[in-house]
């Protein structure tokens, strides 16, 4: 062959089975549904939440709530934010968090804290490094944090994070850890709180929030858009060479109902499914696939409630229909919805139209312990306001309607719907 009609062949080698097979691990260690993120990078969204963190620690003597359903995210930004932070102040910024359980103390909280801080101390005429805890042999004390917390450098913030904060079942340590924060912010301290957990309101989080709400930030972590949503899945297929098409992306981010770990899920399964067809292109054939298989494999407890909820010795009885309805239903940021909002979706599951009257007693009888507490309700008759009282449970009923055959395709259709009708109840 002459030299000068040499073309080196550029097509694409085929991918062998162990390329596929690191394919398949890569997909399951960027999908995490059952761990927090803790790469910066694929955190997605909550634009509005990490700025006001990011406030609440450069400003001395501020600290920080994070609160909100389970299951929405807190843990995974509160596992992040110090990463997001560093280019956005000037001082070091370092992380010490601790999850909180429900036999720990405010003292038992702060010296896992102080065991994450060094200090120098003279043992047997000898100075060393050892940790802060090490120097108490008693109960801490706020005096004792805060003390401890003005020694720390003026160029290094010490950001506390105290996750799953709701767990903590003694009133008393979390009325001392709202005066450890007034305390903090009246001396000055250079140190920053972060207070996560899950409530509806921070008056339910921590004790005496009043005294010190001119020293706390309150975030609210809603439930995520659907613009955050698709960022998850954004942030994560370009990294495997592989592409979404428009109705397997549709079903995912829909589906999932503003909680990221259903995306996680969903975006894992159906990608290892078009893997496993050896495509590079997510389908939504694997989007069903994925759906089939969450049901199947989900918690016993899940599957248990769902059951409770749902049984009726009666052939035509509508728990089924009126519960799936109601995951169906618009809801606002906090998951919660009126009966109103379940008339439309209970007319196209049913193929009919029906009034509130017909479905009623079955939203009620679901807030009853007979039927589990799947939902909750709050307000006043006439004007209760409903909400899974797990979060997780309406997509898992969602997607239980659709791999048991329930719902139609203009069932389905209603979850696109930008605004349900108000729909009269005269029919």
């Amino acid at each position: 062959m002459e030299l000068g009609n040499f073309r080196a062949d550029r097509r694409p080698q085929p991918r062998t089975d162990e390329d596929w097979f690191a394919l398949d691990f890569e997909v399951q260690e960027l999908f995490t549904p059952a761990a927090p993120i803790n790469e910066a990078d694929l955190f997605a969204g909550r634009i509005e939440q990490i700025r006001r963190l990011i406030e609440a620690v450069s400003e001395r003597g501020r600290h920080a709530i994070l609160f909100g359903e389970r299951g929405v995210g807190k843990t995974s930004l509160a596992n992040t934010f110090h990463m997001i932070i560093k280019r956005a102040v000037n001082r070091q910024v370092y992380p010490i968090r601790k999850p909180a359980g429900p036999t720990d103390t405010f003292s038992s909280l702060w010296r896992r804290v102080f065991a994450d801080i060094q200090t120098q101390a003279v043992v047997e005429g000898t100075a060393t490094t050892v940790s802060v805890s090490e120097l108490y042999n008693r109960d801490i004390t706020p005096d004792d944090v805060v003390r401890e917390m003005q020694s720390i450098s003026l160029n290094s913030v010490p950001l506390i994070i105290f996750d799953e904060f709701d767990k903590l079942a003694e009133p008393d340590s979390k009325r001392l850890m709202s005066h450890t924060i007034k305390e903090l912010s009246d001396n000055g301290a250079n140190a920053t709180i972060l207070i996560v957990g899950v409530a509806e309101d921070v008056d339910r989080l921590i004790e005496g929030h009043a005294s010190v709400e001119r020293n706390i930030t309150e975030i609210k972590m809603p439930r995520m858009s659907t613009e955050e949503l698709n960022q998850i899945l954004d942030k994560r297929l370009p990294r495997l060479g592989m592409r979404l098409k428009p109705d397997a992306r549709w079903k995912i981010v829909t589906l999932s109902r503003g909680l990221p770990t259903y995306v996680h899920s969903l975006g894992r399964d159906s990608a290892r499914n078009a893997i496993a067809a050896r495509r590079l292109t997510v389908n939504e054939e694997d989007v069903d696939n994925a759906i089939r298989e969450l049901v199947r494999t989900s918690d016993q407890s899940t599957t248990n409630a769902f059951h409770k909820a749902t049984h009726s010795n009666k052939k035509n009885a509508l728990y089924r229909h009126v519960l799936t309805a109601a995951a169906l239903a618009k809801t606002d940021d906090e998951g919660r919805f009126v009966a109103v909002d379940v008339v439309e979706p209970l007319s196209r599951v049913l193929g009919r139209r029906v009034a509130i009257a017909n479905f009623h007693a079955h939203l009620n009888g679901f807030c009853d312990l007979e039927r589990g507490g799947i939902l909750e309700k709050k307000g006043t008759t006439q004007a209760f306001r409903y909400r899974f009282r797990e979060p997780k449970m309406q997509p898992f009923v969602i997607m239980r309607g659709i791999a048991d055959g329930m719902l139609s395709p203009d069932a389905m259709a209603i979850l696109s719907a930008p605004e349900q009708p108000r729909l009269s109840n005269d029919f």
